[in-house]
């Protein structure tokens, strides 16, 4: 009768982790980046397979809240887009971990908006020499994202849901609208295109596998064959 609040209880002991290596780093100065992050990836691994062992949704919901928070609450105020970007995809490594196990969709969409929102936040920092410091974890973001979504329905054979298209073409979005600022700011127009024929690629590769790989999701497949043939089309005005 306890099954709750011992869940509750763990996904806060999860967050409470999260706060003291954070704090601990950019507050009190008392460890290294590289310790802190080899500690968070502990956490964030410890924090996958309890969810997974005790199939709580919960405890996975707890350590991603209080994960992602944890920057906001001890922000110093100080642009580090590296520092906090590979913190971020840390704690999205862990829900691509769950996702293996479970088709979870709240989990799924809460890291998606708060990875994004953390990432449109910190924008207001952005400096055009920051470029290469931000362009690559945009990219990883979008990467791991898109395959978060799907991964649960490849690895089970089980069919793509609204829910899984719906989120492959936010996803898309977002990364094209994001990457096309910071682009043409950086390259200008012709510089966008090659960010337009990268996605083309991408999603080629991933009807290419479908077929090899006879995956049988009908939706899935026409949905990343509709989305490299959009971003073939615009590549040519682009250029």
């Amino acid at each position: 009768r306890y099954h709750l609040m011992g869940h509750g209880l763990i996904g806060g002991g999860i967050a409470t982790l999260y706060f003291s290596i954070f704090a601990a780093l950019s507050f009190y100065h008392l460890i290294d980046v590289f310790p802190a992050f080899a500690l968070m990836a502990l956490i964030t691994v410890a924090a996958g397979v309890m969810a997974v062992r005790f199939d709580s949704l919960l405890i996975a919901v707890l350590g991603i809240i209080g994960g992602d928070g944890t920057p906001m609450m001890l922000s110093t105020g100080e642009a580090n887009f590296v520092g906090l970007f590979s913190y971020v995809l840390l704690l999205g490594c862990g829900i691509l971990g769950i996702s293996l196990k479970k088709n979870w969709h709240l989990l799924n969409y809460l890291g998606f908006a708060c990875t994004y929102g953390l990432f449109c936040a910190s924008m207001k920092d952005y400096q055009r020499g920051e470029f290469w410091n931000v362009m690559p974890f945009l990219a990883a973001f979008f990467v791991l994202y898109s395959t978060t979504l799907f991964l649960f329905n490849v690895v089970q054979r089980t069919k793509s849901t609204l829910l899984e298209l719906i989120g492959l073409l936010l996803n898309a979005g977002i990364f094209f609208a994001a990457a096309y600022l910071l682009v043409r700011e950086a390259y200008g127009q012709r510089g966008v295109a090659v960010v337009t024929l990268g996605l083309t690629a991408f999603y080629a590769a991933h009807v290419y596998y479908f077929l090899v790989r006879r995956i049988a999701d009908r939706e899935l497949m026409l949905s990343f064959m509709g989305l490299a043939v959009f971003f073939l089309a615009v590549t040519i005005p682009l250029v």
